[in-house]
C-alpha cells in the first residue's frame, strides 16, 4: 500500500526539522512525501532541503516540494492533495511531530480492517510536558462521526485521520480560510465512507506551545473565519439542495452553527442565514436562537 503524507509549511523555521526528521524516518517502505511552501516568508524551506540532502537524500525519488504564493493551509493542502498518488493520505502540520512508526501501523490497521478511514488519538504537548491526550469513542457508521464532530462531541482533526485517497473527490467543498477547515473536510469525508475505524494509540504529537498557530488568533476572529468557511459550504452546495443524498444532513447543524456564532460575532453576516434557518424544524437551541433573531432586525 502507497501512502502519501502531505507537510503544509508556513513561518515554522523553528520547528520544521523535528518534524520533517519525524515524517521522513517513517519505517513503511512506500511513502511519496510532499511538503508545500506556503510562501513561506521565513529560512523553513532552506532547512528542510538542508536535512534532506544531509540525512534523506536516498529519499529524494519521493520527496516532492511545492512553492506556492501563500493562501492558507486549507488551499496548502489541497496543492498536496493534488499531486497526491498514494491510496491513503496523511496529514502532518510542520510545527508537530509523529512517531516513526505512525505510517506502519495505520497501514497494518487499514489492511487488517478494511477500513476507508483509520482514525487515532492525538498527544497535545510542548517541548517538556504531554498535556493532554485528545480521544474519540468508536462510531457504529462514519456519518455518526460527523455528526458528533459537528456537535463539538468529537475532533474533526485531518492530522487524526488516516483517509482513502478516493474519497477526495473533486466534488467536495475545499475552504479557504484556515479555520475549523478540518472540520468542514472531516465531515464531508466521513458521509461518504463506507467504514471509518478506531485506532486507540496516540502516535501524532500536536505542539501546543507555537505562539503563531492560527488557533492562538483572538476569538472573535477565528469563529467569525470559521461560520464564513461554513457559509461557504452552504452556498457552494446551493442550501445542500444540490448535492448527494450522503450530504443532505449537514443543511441544519450548518445553519445552527453560523446562527450562533454570527449572532456573537458578526451581525452583518446574519441575513444570509437568517430566512433558512427560519425554515429548520423547531428545537429548544433553535426556539432560542430564533428570540435572539428578532432583536436583530
Amino acid at each position: 500500500m502507497k501512502v502519501s503524507i502531505i507537510v503544509p509549511i508556513y513561518g515554522v523555521e523553528r520547528y520544521i526539522e523535528c518534524c520533517a526528521e519525524s515524517v521522513l524516518s517513517q519505517t513503511w517502505p512506500d511513502i511519496q512525501f510532499i511538503f508545500v511552501d506556503d510562501g513561506t516568508p521565513d529560512r523553513s524551506v532552506e532547512i528542510l532541503e538542508a536535512l534532506i540532502d544531509k540525512r534523506f537524500a536516498h529519499l529524494k525519488d519521493r520527496i516532492t516540494i511545492i512553492h506556492k504564493e501563500n493562501g492558507g493551509l486549507p488551499q496548502a493542502r489541497l496543492s498536496g492533495l493534488k499531486v497526491a498518488t498514494g491510496d491513503f493520505v496523511m496529514h502532518v502540520d510542520s510545527d508537530d511531530w509523529v512517531e516513526t512508526d505512525m505510517v506502519e501501523r495505520l497501514v497494518r490497521k487499514a489492511e487488517e480492517t478494511g477500513a476507508d478511514i483509520v482514525y487515532h488519538y492525538v498527544c497535545k504537548e510542548n517541548d517538556v510536558i504531554k498535556v493532554h491526550i485528545a480521544k474519540d469513542p468508536a462510531f457504529k457508521e462514519p456519518v455518526d462521526f460527523g455528526k458528533a464532530i459537528m456537535k463539538r462531541t468529537a475532533h474533526g482533526y485531518l492530522v487524526s485521520k488516516f483517509i482513502r485517497r478516493s474519497l477526495y473527490t473533486d466534488s467536495l467543498f475545499y475552504p479557504t480560510l484556515s479555520m475549523h477547515e478540518d472540520m468542514i473536510l472531516s465531515t464531508q469525508i466521513l458521509s461518504y465512507a463506507k467504514k471509518a475505524v478506531l485506532y486507540p494509540i496516540a502516535p501524532y504529537h500536536y505542539r501546543r506551545d507555537n505562539p503563531d498557530a492560527m488557533t492562538r488568533g483572538k476569538r472573535a476572529k477565528r469563529h467569525t473565519l470559521s461560520a464564513r468557511n461554513f457559509l461557504a459550504m452552504y452556498k457552494y452546495y446551493n442550501g445542500f439542495v444540490d448535492c448527494d443524498e450522503q450530504l443532505k444532513w449537514l443543511r441544519g447543524p450548518v445553519l445552527d452553527y453560523c446562527t450562533t456564532e454570527f449572532l456573537k460575532y458578526d451581525k452583518d453576516s446574519l441575513p444570509e442565514v437568517r430566512d433558512a434557518f427560519l425554515t429548520l424544524p423547531l428545537t429548544l437551541k433553535r426556539l432560542f436562537l430564533r428570540i435572539k433573531l428578532s432583536y436583530t432586525r
